[in-house]
C-alpha cells in the first residue's frame, strides 16, 4: 500500500512511470505484502480446509481413539520431561548439602541427559531424538542467559577489568580461531588426518573452537566452591566468556559468508587472499553489534525514564524490558551482526539506567524472573547435551568418531588458548602504568586452564555446511565434555594452589574506575536524558533536585572546591 501511494507501483503491481531510487525498496514490500496475503488467504480459505490432504499442519486430523491415544502419549512425554528438568535443579541443593563443591553442576546435568536418554532407548529403542536444532538454540535458550549476564553484571568489575576482557575477547579469539583453524587445514594437506574439507570450514571450527562458553564459565564459577576466588578475575573470565562468544559466532559467520570455494589439495593462495577481507569484515560486525545496542538500551531509558505514568504498571514495564532487549537480538540477526553481543550490550545500558528507573516492583520481578530464564535455561542446554551424548555412542552414520581429529583438536584448543593468553597478557602489561592492571603469571595460567567450552560451540558445529559435520559434531562435543570435567572439577583447586582465593585488586580497580571524572561527567549528562542512579558512586554524592538544574561543570567544581 505505501509503494502505490508513492506512486511507485500501480494497483496491479506493475512499475509506475515515477518513483526513482524507490522502485527497489517498493518492490521488495510489495513482494512481501503478496507473500503474506497469499498465506493468509491459504490458511482461511474454506475450500483449502475442506480439500486437506492431511498436510496443513494447522488443521488437527486425529480424531476419536487415535486423537485420545496421542494426547496420552504426549501427557507421558510431557511428565517425563517435567521430572528430568525438576531432578536437575535438585542437582545445586544436593552439592551444597553433600559438600561436593568441586564437581561442577553442569556436569550432574550433562550425566542426567545421558542417564535419561538411555532410559528411553530401553524403554523406546526405534524413535530416534534429532541433534540440537541451531534456531532453537540461539533463539529460545540463549538469550535469557545472555540477558542476566548483562542485566545482573557488577558494573564497577567489569569496566574496571575491560581493558582485560575486551583484549582476551576480540585479540585472544581471533589469535586462537587463526591458530586452531590453520593447524586443521594444515593437517588436511599434510595427511596427519584423514578429512575432506574445505579451508573455509576449517576456520569456522576455529572460530567455535577459539570461545570460551559462558554457560559452561558461569555454570562453574557460580559455584560456591569459587566464592573465594579472587573477584577480578572472574570477572575477567566470565565478561571475556560473553564477548568472545558473541566474537567467535561473528567469525564463524564471517568465514560461512566468505564464498570459500577452494577444496581439499588445491593450492593455498585463496586462503591469504580471503583471511584479510574476513577479519575486516569481522570489525565492522562487531562494530555494528554494539551500536545496535547501545541504540535499544538507551531507546528503551529514555522512554522509561520520560513516560512516568509506566510505573504504575509494574507488567507493562517487566514486559518492555524484556521485549527491547528480544527486540535488540532479532534486529541484530536481521542486520547480519551479533545478536548475542548487541542484546550483551543492550542489557549493560539498561541495567545501568533503565532499571532505575523502574517501579521497586518491576525491578525486583525483573531480576529474578531473568534468574530464573537464565537457570532453566542452562539446565535444558546441558541437558539436551547428555542426550546426544548418548545417542553418539550408538551406531550412527551421522555421528562418527574421528580420533584423530578429536585428539588433534583438544592440542589446539590448548595451545591457541596459551598462544591467545600470552598475546595479551604481553600486550596488557606492556600498555598498563598502573600496576594493579596487569596480569600476572598466576593470573595468565589461570585464564589458560579455565577456558571452558559449552553447548554454543557445539550448536554451531552442527551448522557447518561440510560432508563431514558428523566427525566435526563429535570432535566439539568430546572436548565441550572433557573441558566441562576436567576444568570444572580442577578450576577451584588450581586458584587455592595459585594464590588467587584472595580479593586485594578489587578496591584499587574500582577506585580507579569510580574516580574517572571524564566518565563521570558524561554519566550525570546521560542522566538527564536517560534516568539512571543519579548519582556520583565514587563519592556517594546524590544529585539533589536543585543540582540537577544547574551545569554539569558547575555542580562539579562546586564540589571539588569543597573537598
Amino acid at each position: 500500500f505505501a509503494a502505490m501511494g508513492w506512486g511507485v507501483l500501480s494497483p496491479d503491481g506493475s512499475e509506475a512511470a515515477s518513483g526513482g531510487g524507490h522502485q527497489k525498496l517498493s518492490k521488495v514490500a510489495f513482494s512481501a505484502l503478496k507473500v503474506a496475503v497469499n498465506a493468509t488467504m491459504n490458511f482461511s480459505n474454506p475450500q483449502d480446509l475442506a480439500n486437506n490432504d492431511g498436510t496443513n499442519e494447522i488443521v488437527r486430523t486425529d480424531t476419536g481413539k487415535d486423537a485420545t491415544e496421542n494426547h496420552l502419549d504426549d501427557a507421558q512425554v510431557a511428565m517425563g520431561v517435567v521430572f528430568v528438568l525438576f531432578l536437575a535443579l535438585l542437582c545445586e541443593p544436593f552439592l551444597e548439602r553433600t559438600k561436593l563443591h568441586f564437581i561442577p553442576i553442569s556436569s550432574c546435568w550433562i550425566i542426567i541427559g545421558a542417564v535419561a536418554m538411555f532410559v528411553k532407548y530401553k524403554i523406546d529403542p526405534e524413535n530416534d531424538t534429532a541433534l540440537l536444532n541451531p534456531e532453537i538454540f540461539f533463539f529460545l535458550l540463549v538469550p535469557p542467559i545472555i540477558f542476566n549476564a548483562g542485566y545482573a553484571l557488577d558494573h564497577s568489575c567489569f569496566f574496571g577489568n575491560f581493558k582485560a576482557i575486551s583484549a582476551m575477547a576480540f585479540l585472544g579469539s581471533l589469535i586462537s580461531a587463526m591458530t586452531i583453524g590453520g593447524f586443521i587445514y594444515g593437517s588436511t594437506q599434510w595427511g596427519l588426518i584423514d578429512l575432506d574439507i574445505k579451508p573455509a570450514h576449517c576456520f569456522m571450527f576455529g572460530a567455535l573452537l577459539s570461545c570460551t562458553d559462558p554457560v559452561g564459565v558461569m555454570s562453574v564459577l557460580n559455584a560456591s566452591s569459587f566464592s573465594k576466588v579472587d573477584k577480578n578475575i572472574k570477572t575477567i573470565i566470565i565478561g571475556e566468556s560473553i564477548l568472545n562468544d558473541a566474537v567467535a559466532i561473528t567469525l564463524f559467520k564471517t568465514f560461512e559468508n566468505a564464498a570459500w570455494s577452494q577444496e581439499k589439495g588445491a593450492h593455498g593462495s585463496n586462503v591469504h587472499q580471503k583471511v584479510p577481507y574476513a577479519i575486516a569484515q569481522f570489525i565492522y560486525t562487531a562494530i555494528l553489534s554494539v551500536f545496535t545496542g547501545v541504540a535499544f538500551g538507551l531507546g528503551s531509558s529514555s522512554i522509561s525514564h520520560r513516560i512516568y505514568w509506566l510505573r504504575e504498571y509494574p507488567k507493562i514495564e517487566l514486559l518492555g524490558t524484556f521485549f527491547s532487549a528480544y527486540t535488540c537480538y532479532c534486529v541484530a540477526e536481521i542486520t547480519e551482526a551479533s545478536g548475542m553481543l548487541s542484546m550483551f550490550t543492550c542489557c549493560l545500558v539498561l541495567s545501568h539506567y533503565h532499571k532505575h528507573n523502574m517501579s521497586e516492583t518491576a525491578r525486583t520481578a525483573s531480576m529474578q524472573l531473568s534468574a530464573v530464564a537464565s537457570l532453566i535455561s542452562e539446565v535444558v542446554v546441558y541437558l539436551f547435551l547428555g542426550i546426544t551424548v548418548t545417542r553418539s555412542l550408538r551406531t550412527d552414520e551421522i555421528l562418527l568418531y574421528n580420533n584423530n581429529l578429536v585428539l588433534l583438536s583438544m592440542g589446539l584448543c590448548l595451545l591457541g588458548r596459551a598462544l591467545a593468553v600470552f598475546v595479551v597478557g604481553l600486550v596488557i602489561n606492556g600498555t598498563s602504568n598502573d600496576r594493579s592492571e596487569t596480569l600476572s603469571i598466576a593470573e595468565r595460567f589461570f585464564l589458560w586452564f579455565a577456558g571452558v567450552r559449552g553447548a554454543i560451540p557445539f550448536a554451531l558445529a552442527v551448522q557447518i555446511p561440510s560432508m563431514v559435520r558428523g566427525q566435526l559434531v563429535t570432535a566439539t562435543l568430546t572436548i565441550v565434555i572433557m573441558t566441562t570435567l576436567a576444568n570444572g572439577c580442577l578450576t577451584a583447586p588450581l586458584a587455592t594452589l595459585l594464590g588467587l582465593t584472595s580479593d586485594p585488586k578489587s578496591p584499587a580497580k574500582a577506585t580507579v574506575l569510580l574516580n574517572a571524572g571524564l566518565w563521570t561527567e558524561i554519566d550525570l549528562v546521560m542522566s538527564r536524558y536517560f534516568g539512571g542512579q543519579k548519582r556520583v558512586v565514587a563519592k556517594s554524592f546524590i544529585i539533589t533536585d536543585e543540582e540537577e538544574e544547574e551545569p554539569v561543570q558547575a555542580v562539579l567544581y562546586r564540589r571539588k572546591e569543597s573537598r
